[in-house]
C-alpha cells in the first residue's frame, strides 16, 4: 500500500471579533489488494491449505484498489457580543476504482459455469461520491444561569458507481462446445450494473442549560430533521444476451428503475449533573439517536428476474433501501478526582434501545451483502476507566468495558427469502430475537504507562507502552447463514519521544509483539461448502472454494517521526 497524504491550513483573523480557518486536505492511496488471506481458512482436505502462507491469498486474479480524497472545509466564528456566531463548511470528493476475484463466487451458484475447464471472472468497480455540508449555529455568550445554543445543518450527497464482472473465453466455450447459436462477446462482459444515489437531509437544533445551583444544572435539547433519498439503478447481462439471445456483441441495455424514500421526525435529550464534592460529579443523560437511510449500490432486478435462468446479483425494490435506524439512548455515571486530580476514577452504566437496526443482510439474488433494518436491538453494559500520577514521572491508565449487544425481536428473512423446498432452512438464515450482534466484543480492555524525563540538560524524553485487548466478535447475527466466532487478541503498542522546544523525533512500533488475528471475514465457510447445510466440500463437482477468507491485522510496523516547529 502506498499512501500519500497532504493538508494545508490558512487562517485568517483581521480583528479580535473575527476569526476564519480554511482548510485542504488531499490522499491518495494506491492498495495492492485486499488484507485477506485465506491461511487457516481452508479445509485440511484443500490441498491449498499446507502451501498458503499467514499473508498469502489463494484468488486467481489481484485484488488492487485505488482510491483519492479530498476534502475541502472552511470554519468562521464571529463575536457578536451575546453570542457566537460559527459557521461550518465542508465539500468532500471521494473516488475509488478496485478489482475483485468473483470466479468462486459464480461456480458455486450452479448456472454450469463449472463446465468450462478454465472458468474464471473477475470485477472491476467505480465509485464516486461527493458531499457538501453545512452547519449554523449560534452559542450564547451572556452571564447568568441560562445558556442556550440554536442552529441548522444541511447535507447532501450525491454517489453513482458501477460494477462490471468479467468471465474471460466463457463465450468462446459455450458457443464452440456447447453449440450455441449466439454471437461471441469479445469484451467478455457478463454482468453490468449501475447505480445512482442522492441524499439529502435538513436539521434544526437547540440546547437550553439551566444552573438550578452553583452544583447542580440541567440541559434540555431538541433536534427536528427531514430527510429524502433517490436511488436509480439498472443491470444488464451482456454475455448471456449475446451469446444466449443472439443480441449483438457489444450491446448493453440499460433499463433504469428508481426508488424513492423519505423520513422526518425530532430527537429529544435531557442531561443533569450534580457536583456532590469537590471530588465528585454524578450524572444522568437520555438522548435519542438517528443514523440516516441509505441505498444498497447493487443493481436493481429485471422485471423478469424470475424466469431468468442464468445468474444474477441484483437488489429487488425491498432491498434497494434501507431506512433510518434511532436509538434512546441512556446513561449514568459518576466522576472522581483524588489527590489533586492525581487520581481520576470514573464509572457508566448505559442502555440503548435500537429501533430498525441497520444490520448486515444479503439479497435473494446472488447472495450480495447490503445493509439491513432488523426490527429492534438493544445494548447494554458498562465502563470503568482508572488514570493516575505516580511520582514525578510516570502517568497511567487502565479501561474496560462490557457490551451485550442483541437483537429484542425476530429478523424474518435477514438472509435471504426462500421457495417451499427450502422452508427448513429457514430458521438458519432468519434473525431471532436474542441473537447476539455482529462486530462487537462483549469484553475490551486497555492499559497504558507513560514515563517522562529529562535528558541532555533540556531535552524532554517520553516513553509511551499501551496494551489493547477485546474478547470475540461475531461476523454475523447469532452466528446464522454460516456465521463465525473471531477469537479475541491483544495488541501493544511502544513509542518513544525527544523532544525541543522547536523539534520532535519519535521511534514507534505498532503490534509490538507482532501478533496475527483474524479481524473480519470475507465471505462465510458456507462458501467452502463447509457450512452447517452442506456435506461436502465439492459443491458442483467443484474441488476448490477460494471465496470465503479472513482480512487479518496489520503486522508489526516500525516508523520514525519528525517534527519541527518554524518560527514566525
Amino acid at each position: 500500500e502506498d499512501t500519500l497524504t497532504g493538508r494545508i491550513a490558512v487562517r485568517w483573523a483581521p480583528n479580535d471579533w473575527f476569526d476564519s480557518t480554511l482548510t485542504y486536505f488531499y490522499q491518495k492511496q494506491d492498495v495492492e489488494g485486499r488484507s485477506i488471506t485465506h491461511y487457516d481458512a481452508l479445509s485440511d482436505e484443500n490441498p491449498l491449505s499446507d502451501v498458503i502462507g499467514k499473508y498469502e491469498s489463494a484468488y486467481r486474479y489481484e485484488e488492487p484498489r485505488e482510491k483519492e480524497d479530498e476534502l475541502l472545509s472552511l470554519e468562521v466564528s464571529a463575536d457578536l457580543g451575546f453570542a457566537e456566531l460559527v459557521s461550518a463548511t465542508g465539500l468532500s470528493n471521494f473516488d475509488a476504482n478496485g478489482q475483485r476475484d468473483q470466479t468462486d463466487l459464480l461456480i458455486r451458484l450452479d448456472y454450469s459455469y463449472e463446465e468450462f475447464p478454465a472458468f474464471s471472472a473477475y470485477t472491476e468497480e467505480v465509485e464516486e461520491r461527493e458531499v457538501f455540508t453545512q452547519e449554523l449555529r449560534l452559542v450564547s455568550q451572556t452571564s447568568g444561569p441560562l445558556s442556550w445554543i440554536i442552529g441548522g445543518f444541511y447535507y447532501d450527497l450525491d454517489s453513482e458507481g458501477s460494477s462490471k464482472e468479467f468471465t474471460p473465453n466463457f463465450d468462446v466455450y459455450a458457443i464452440n462446445v456447447w453449440g450455441v447459436d449466439g454471437n461471441y462477446r469479445p469484451d467478455a462482459l457478463e454482468y453490468f450494473s449501475v447505480d445512482e444515489s442522492e441524499v439529502t437531509e435538513k436539521a434544526l437544533f437547540g440546547e437550553l442549560t439551566y444552573e438550578l445551583t452553583s452544583d447542580w444544572d440541567v440541559t434540555l435539547g431538541l433536534r427536528a430533521y427531514q430527510y429524502d433519498v433517490h436511488s436509480r439503478s439498472a443491470v444488464d447481462l451482456p454475455l448471456y444476451n449475446s451469446v444466449f439471445e443472439s443480441r449483438a456483441s457489444d450491446s448493453i441495455v440499460l433499463d433504469y428503475g428508481e426508488t424513492e424514500a423519505d423520513d422526518s421526525g425530532t430527537l429529544f435529550k435531557f442531561n443533569t449533573s450534580y457536583q456532590f464534592t469537590n471530588s465528585t460529579m454524578g450524572y444522568l443523560t437520555i438522548s435519542e439517536g438517528f443514523r440516516i437511510g441509505g441505498a444498497n449500490s447493487v443493481g436493481a432486478c429485471p422485471d423478469n428476474v424470475d424466469d431468468l435462468n442464468n445468474q444474477i446479483v441484483c437488489a429487488t425494490p425491498e432491498e434497494q433501501l434501507f431506512e433510518a435506524d434511532t436509538t434512546t439512548n441512556y446513561e449514568l455515571g459518576v466522576k472522581t478526582s483524588f489527590f489533586r486530580n492525581k487520581l481520576q476514577l470514573n464509572t457508566a452504566l448505559f442502555y440503548v434501545d435500537w429501533q430498525d437496526p441497520q444490520v448486515s443482510g444479503a439479497t435473494i439474488n446472488g447472495q450480495q451483502p447490503i445493509i439491513v433494518n432488523a426490527e429492534g436491538a438493544e445494548s447494554k453494559g458498562a465502563e470503568f476507566s482508572i488514570r493516575g500520577i505516580i511520582g514525578d514521572n510516570i502517568t497511567t491508565y487502565a479501561t474496560y468495558a462490557y457490551t451485550q449487544a442483541e437483537l429484542t425481536a425476530d429478523a424474518p428473512f435477514l438472509f435471504g427469502v426462500f421457495d417451499e423446498q427450502r422452508t427448513e432452512l429457514q430458521d438458519f438464515y432468519d434473525g431471532k430475537d436474542g441473537d447476539r450482534l455482529p462486530g462487537t466484543a462483549e469484553h475490551q480492555f486497555s492499559f497504558g504507562i507513560t514515563y517522562s524525563q529529562e535528558v541532555f540538560d533540556d531535552k524532554m524524553l517520553n516513553v509511551n507502552y499501551g496494551i489493547t485487548a477485546q474478547s470475540d466478535v461475531y461476523t454475523t447475527v447469532g452466528l446464522r447463514q454460516d456465521g463465525e466466532a473471531l477469537p479475541g487478541y491483544a495488541v501493544s503498542n511502544l513509542n518513544a519521544t525527544i523532544s525541543d522546544e522547536d523539534w520532535s523525533v519519535t521511534l514507534y512500533i505498532d503490534n509490538l509483539f507482532d501478533k496475527y488475528a483474524f479481524t473480519s471475514t470475507r465471505r462465510n465457510v458456507g462458501d467452502i461448502g463447509l457450512g452447517q447445510f452442506n456435506d461436502t466440500l465439492e459443491p458442483n463437482g467443484i474441488e476448490l472454494q477460494r471465496n470465503y477468507g479472513h482480512y487479518v491485522l496489520t503486522p508489526r510496523t516500525v516508523g520514525l517521526m519528525f517534527k519541527y516547529q518554524f518560527g514566525m
